[in-house]
């Protein structure tokens, strides 16, 4: 560990966090994870041991704060404790990025989005960010930046997919609030525009779905600047990890394929499409927006402003949106 070195502790040991201890110490320059907070130590040993880092396990965040001085957290918990360590940040001051969502209940949210206004005023700076990593996906930065040129005319419908190749323990509540909060927070960051609607629509469950889980759900809603949106949520799909999205502009249709591959049709052209082989995860198709994120992140622990990064009332205005569906 360098002298100037940000310390950094996350929070749990499993795909999200084993991938954020991946990229912090092996992708981000200044930057030492100096402690893990994972209860279950085999797996918190495991992920240490695989990257040859000697820094502190605790069982907690709890006894992480109290026995490491750290200029920063990286909360990747499963969903249900994000409400309760961003609490425990923003109590004792220390910036944090969190996975997504900001809380499981929009009760939680509002009072979570109060806290952090809070310590806006106290501190002069937001302490907490949300990862919602498309925001950073290059793929998606061409689109958006394609939208804000005016070539394609206007954007007038917008289809979707979001399907993972298993869920383990995932309840249909969280096909909402783990799955479909990505396609409702980069379609209103894509667009510059907010939903002024929401309807969930549920069929048929697949056979891979245990039982009482209701899988797939279709999201249908718009914009207030009219831009209808239809998107499919799958956590059990099979098949391959499956992210997808079109959109059909005035004057023609864009596409953001599976493997990060943007296709433009227009002028009665459709370029080649390339095969590309399905991953079991979002962590390899993902890999640079969560790489280009958590350089953002810690930037703005330097002092530096950022553009991107989703706020508190970003993770906010998601769960309003979402409890619309329900």
């Amino acid at each position: 560990m360098a002298e100037n070195d940000l310390k950094i502790g996350v929070v749990g040991a499993g795909v999200m966090g084993s991938g954020h201890v991946e990229f912090l110490s092996q992708e981000i320059p200044g930057v030492s994870v100096v402690a893990l907070a994972e209860p279950n130590e085999s797996m918190r040993q495991a992920v240490l041991d695989r990257w040859n880092l000697k820094c502190r396990g605790f069982a907690s965040l709890v006894e992480m704060l109290d026995e490491v001085d750290l200029d920063g957290v990286v909360i990747a918990s499963p969903d249900r404790f994000h409400a309760e360590s961003i609490r425990l940040c923003l109590s004792r001051r220390i910036p944090a990025l969190c996975e997504k969502p900001l809380a499981q209940s929009l009760e939680d949210g509002e009072e979570l989005f109060e806290l952090a206004q809070q310590s806006l005023k106290d501190v002069g700076r937001p302490l907490v960010h949300l990862g919602f990593m498309r925001r950073f996906d290059p793929p998606f930065i061409e689109v958006k930046k394609l939208i804000e040129s005016g070539e394609l005319g206007a954007v007038l419908y917008v289809n979707a997919s979001s399907r993972n190749v298993s869920s383990p323990g995932i309840t249909s509540e969280e096909l909402l609030t783990n799955i479909a909060i990505h396609d409702v927070d980069t379609l209103r960051w894509l667009l510059s525009d907010e939903w002024s609607d929401l309807t969930v629509l549920k069929g048929r469950s697949t056979s891979a779905a245990p039982e009482g889980l209701q899988d797939p759900i279709v999201l249908t809603g718009s914009t207030v600047n009219g831009v209808v949106i239809v998107a499919d949520i799958f956590a059990n799909n099979s098949y391959g990890y499956d992210v997808r999205c079109e959109l059909t502009f005035e004057k023609g249709i864009v596409r953001v394929g599976i493997w990060g591959d943007v296709t433009v049709v227009k002028n009665h052209e459709h370029p080649a499409h390339p095969a590309f082989a399905f991953g079991e995860n979002w962590m390899a198709r993902f890999r640079q927006a969560y790489v280009s994120e958590l350089l953002e992140w810690t930037g703005t622990l330097r002092g530096e402003a950022s553009s991107s990064l989703a706020t508190v009332e970003d993770g906010l205005r998601a769960l309003q949106v979402l409890d619309w569906g329900h």
